[in-house]
C-alpha cells in the first residue's frame, strides 16, 4: 500500500513511526495492509506529515483511505451481523481480546458445524439460507485470530460451555479438538474454570473486553440478538472480575488436558 511505500522511502521502521505520531505499530501494520476500517483522517495526515509527503500524493492517500473505510471486510456480512456490526468494527481493530463465556465456544474459536448449530438453534425463526450467512459470518470474522496480524486472544470458558451438547457428538469432538489445537498458538490462551471452584462472580453472563489503544478500551455484552458495547467505567470493573476469573480458572497447559479429557468422554 502507498503509506508502507512512503514510510520505507523515509528509511523509517514501524517503532520510529509509532513514537512519533503516537500510531501503534499494530495499527499501522493494518492500516498498510488495507486492513483497518477504523483509522481516522487524523492519523493518515500524522503519517503523511512525518512522511512529507506532497500535496497530489496526500490527496490520493486520503481518498484511497476514504474509499477503503466505506467497504470494511465485513460489508458482504452486513444482512447477517445486523446490530452487531459495531462490534464487529471494533473487534476487528482490537489488539487483545478476553473472553468470558458460560455455556459456548467463543464464536472466534468455533468450527463451522458447531457455529451452524447454535445459530441454527439461536435464529429458531431464521431460514436456512440466513443461517447459513450468518455461519459465513462468523467463521469470516475468525481471520483476526489466524491472519497475519494476529489479535491476542485470551478466552476463559466454564467447564458447562465444554459439556453443554451443541449438535450431535462429533461436532461436539471436533470442536474440543480444535481448542486443544489452537490453545497452541502463542496469541492464544484458553482457560477452563471447573464446576468444582462453585460459585464465582461470571455467573451473570458472558462478556468481551476489548484492548483498542487508539480508540479506547471497550466492553461487549451479548443480548438477544445483538448487545451492548460499552466505553464506560464498567469496562475497568468488568475488567477486574475476568482477571478473578482468570484466577480461579485452570493454567493453560492443565486447561488443554482438561478440553482433551472431555473430548475423551464423548468418544
Amino acid at each position: 500500500m502507498r503509506l508502507a511505500q512512503l514510510r520505507e522511502a523515509r528509511h523509517l521502521t514501524g517503532a520510529q513511526v509509532a513514537q512519533q505520531t503516537g500510531v501503534t505499530q499494530s495499527a499501522l501494520s493494518r492500516l498498510e495492509r488495507g486492513k483497518n476500517s477504523y483509522v481516522t483522517p487524523g492519523d493518515v495526515r500524522l503519517l503523511l506529515d512525518l512522511y512529507d509527503a506532497n500535496e497530489d500524493v496526500r490527496e490520493e492517500t486520503l481518498h484511497l483511505i476514504a474509499s477503503a473505510r466505506l467497504t470494511p471486510y465485513w460489508a458482504p456480512h452486513r444482512r447477517a451481523l445486523g446490530a452487531l456490526e459495531e462490534y464487529v468494527a471494533l473487534e476487528t481493530e482490537a489488539q487483545h481480546i478476553r473472553y468470558w463465556q458460560p455455556l459456548l465456544i467463543p464464536g472466534l474459536l468455533q468450527t463451522e458445524a458447531y457455529a451452524h448449530a447454535v445459530i441454527a438453534a439461536d435464529r429458531f425463526d431464521d431460514d436456512a439460507s440466513l443461517v447459513r450467512l450468518k455461519v459465513r459470518a462468523r467463521l469470516a470474522r475468525q481471520w483476526i485470530v489466524f491472519g497475519d496480524d494476529p489479535v491476542q486472544l485470551h478466552v476463559v470458558v466454564a467447564e458447562d460451555a465444554l459439556r453443554q451438547r451443541v449438535g450431535d457428538p462429533q461436532v461436539m469432538r471436533d470442536q474440543l479438538d480444535r481448542l486443544v489445537r489452537e490453545a497452541g498458538r502463542p496469541n492464544v490462551t484458553i482457560q477452563v474454570l471447573p464446576r468444582a471452584v462453585g460459585a464465582h462472580p461470571g455467573m451473570a453472563g458472558g462478556f468481551v473486553l476489548l484492548n483498542l489503544p487508539w480508540l479506547g478500551d471497550a466492553l461487549f455484552i451479548e443480548a438477544g440478538a445483538g448487545g451492548v458495547v460499552d466505553r464506560g467505567p464498567r469496562v475497568r470493573e468488568y475488567g477486574r472480575l475476568l482477571g478473578r476469573l482468570q484466577s480461579m480458572a485452570l493454567p493453560g497447559e492443565e486447561s488443554a488436558a482438561f478440553i482433551a479429557q472431555v473430548a475423551e468422554e464423548i468418544r
